[in-house]
């Protein structure tokens, strides 16, 4: 069975890629002009090359598959012109969705996010996918909202199937452009505090869940694709163990963050790059958490998740392999792995 993987160069969408291989389906990877194909190396699939915001290049992507992973999305937290993150999310659904319904394609599991179930403010009551978040101040939250709202009315419209995918804290390795999520465990290995409470997903275990789902799945079904869950103070205890680094879990004043958030704005605009945290992340998520509620993945798909540990092991090796902690913070890392710091065989620069 071929199945075609939107973004199939990104962090998720590669492991997508290897997972459909594993599970002996013929992945066709879906790629921009120019695209980063770092993560598909060593990966002997065929490539078609398109954007999302072109339905003709995305019609054409769709030929002769039964199945599309839509996973492709900008996964950033800031841009001078919200659009650029909003427009490919929502208007490249749409064009998926139309796509795939036009080339007879059987099922379309969409990757949506954790951030469209909600933020619990009590860290002992983890949120399931009966939640829905439906106002957000992050440009990335608000367009995975309408993105998954359009993935939702095309399953109720009948004819084709669309599974829809809730991950969230997914690392591990080949995250080559380091995410936002990679990002902040270099931030905590670096001196930031831990004050949210998150869920800590392995890259690997979510890609084969959007195998499972494209199995399994029921139509119009979201499924959280979450591995352990940590407050706080069980972060920090987790990166003590892992890496000899235990950030401070004391948050700090809602004012402050905003403030240093609104500087970092600033200099990512200055930049054109990508900022740590937003004021409108901090608007969404102060004084909550991002904890999920994974019993319907596992339960009716199968789905299985490695522990903490293991995850932030290999997230932190990663980092170790691509230089992205200063010198002092990989030292530290790399002591406290030991003889397990090395890279996989198969990584490469």
């Amino acid at each position: 069975m071929r199945a075609l993987v939107t973004g199939a160069n990104g962090h998720i969408g590669s492991h997508v890629v290897r997972a459909c291989l594993a599970a002996g389906l013929e992945p066709v990877a879906f790629v921009r002009p120019k695209a980063d194909l770092r993560a598909l190396q060593g990966v002997d699939v065929e490539r078609r090359v398109g954007d999302l915001l072109d339905a003709d290049s995305v019609r054409r992507a769709c030929d002769g598959v039964e199945v599309v992973f839509h996973v492709a999305s900008p996964h950033r937290n800031f841009a001078r012109d919200p659009e650029t993150i909003m427009r490919p999310a929502v208007v490249g659904t749409r064009n998926v969705l139309d796509a795939a319904r036009a080339s007879g394609v059987r099922r379309v599991v969409v990757t949506s996010s954790g951030a469209t179930v909600g933020f619990t403010d009590d860290p002992s009551r983890p949120l399931d996918e009966g939640a829905f978040l439906t106002v957000a101040e992050s440009p990335y939250t608000r367009a995975k909202i309408e993105a998954e709202a359009l993935a939702r009315r095309e399953a109720e419209a009948g004819g084709l199937e669309v599974v829809i995918t809730n991950p969230s804290g997914v690392f591990g390795p080949r995250d080559y452009r380091v995410t936002p999520a990679t990002a902040a465990l270099v931030g905590l290995l670096q001196g930031d505090p831990s004050f949210l409470g998150v869920c800590i997903t392995d890259v690997r275990d979510v890609a084969a869940g959007h195998v499972l789902a494209a199995r399994l799945g029921k139509s119009g079904r979201r499924y959280l694709l979450t591995g352990d869950r940590l407050r706080p103070e069980e972060v920090s205890a987790h990166f003590s163990s892992v890496a000899g680094v235990r950030p401070p879990t004391l948050r700090p004043p809602r004012f402050l963050l905003s403030f240093l958030a609104g500087r970092m704005e600033k200099k990512a605009a200055a930049e054109d790059t990508d900022a740590p945290v937003t004021r409108a992340q901090i608007a969404d998520v102060f004084g909550r958490h991002l904890l999920y509620d994974s019993t319907r993945a596992r339960t009716e798909l199968g789905a299985t998740f490695r522990p903490a540990d293991e995850v932030l092991r290999d997230a932190f090796r990663w980092l170790l392999f691509i230089d992205a902690l200063k010198p002092k913070a990989a030292a530290k890392v790399r002591s406290a792995l030991g003889d397990r710091a090395g890279p996989d065989a198969d990584w490469t620069r």
